[in-house]
């Protein structure tokens, strides 16, 4: 019996690759499209551990030629996709609002919003030759809440869950089920990047969930896992996995 398949965006590192490992772990193929090739090779190294398929492709989620390459070499190789999770994305600087520029605009948009569309135009009529599949998308409770210096990356965490409700509002009778999973502070090499710049702060961030700490990419991964594979009759939902930060 052929495996199920999961098409992962950002899968080299972090909730990623975390959830690479989890899909892997159960018995699942898994493709990856991430930019670094180096990376890309390692974390394939750690999946094809498990006793399953794995391809990469390097690639950029903004670039519709990429994206549609990915997809079209994961059908090929693999089979039909059955899941997807559209997962990269960029960080933005903390800066105050005058120093923030057009340029990291568009970056950001470009990778967190379009990046996750351009994913579904592809995965999803496959989706739809294969019956039915499960896509979650990566937001943040910057999908939900403000956030102080960081506007631009709010706004585009903000597009990517009313453009998943959106979606999944229009396939929600042909058997497709769209999501967004919803993370407050994760340890993940982004967050690293973040306290190489101001490492006082990393007790501070903690002190900020109800739960006293920050999260694992593999509690992320855990619920990417339970949307995509456990939870038939969820669709268009936001999933907060924040330690109770949106509880406050």
């Amino acid at each position: 019996m052929a495996r199920s398949v999961v098409f992962i965006t950002g899968g080299n590192s972090g909730i990623g690759l975390a959830t690479a490992l989890k899909f892997a772990q159960n018995d699942c193929d898994v493709s990856i499209m991430s930019r670094r090739q180096e990376e890309n090779e390692a974390a394939k190294t750690l999946v094809e551990q498990q006793g399953v398929r794995c391809l990469t492709y390097a690639g950029n989620v903004a670039c519709s030629g990429d994206v549609k390459a990915a997809i079209a070499q994961t059908c090929d190789q693999l089979g039909a996709i059955n899941y997807a999770f559209n997962n990269a994305g960029v960080e933005q600087l903390h800066l105050p609002l005058d120093q923030q520029s057009p340029d990291e605009y568009q970056h950001i948009m470009d990778i967190n919003v379009k990046g996750v569309w351009l994913c579904m135009q592809q995965q999803i009529p496959r989706m739809l030759e294969a019956g039915g599949g499960a896509i979650v998308n990566t937001g943040s409770v910057a999908s939900l809440l403000g956030s102080p210096l960081m506007p631009i990356y709010a706004a585009s965490k903000h597009a990517v869950l009313g453009m998943s409700r959106s979606v999944a509002l229009e396939y929600a009778r042909k058997n497709i089920r769209v999501n967004v999973v919803c993370p407050a502070v994760v340890d993940t090499p982004m967050f690293q990047r973040y306290l190489d710049v101001k490492p006082e702060l990393k007790d501070r961030m903690a002190a900020l969930h109800p739960m006293g700490r920050i999260g694992s990419a593999d509690e992320v991964a855990s619920t990417v896992y339970w949307l995509c594979t456990g939870a038939p009759w969820t669709t268009g939902q936001a999933v907060t996995v924040d330690g109770g930060f949106t509880a406050q």
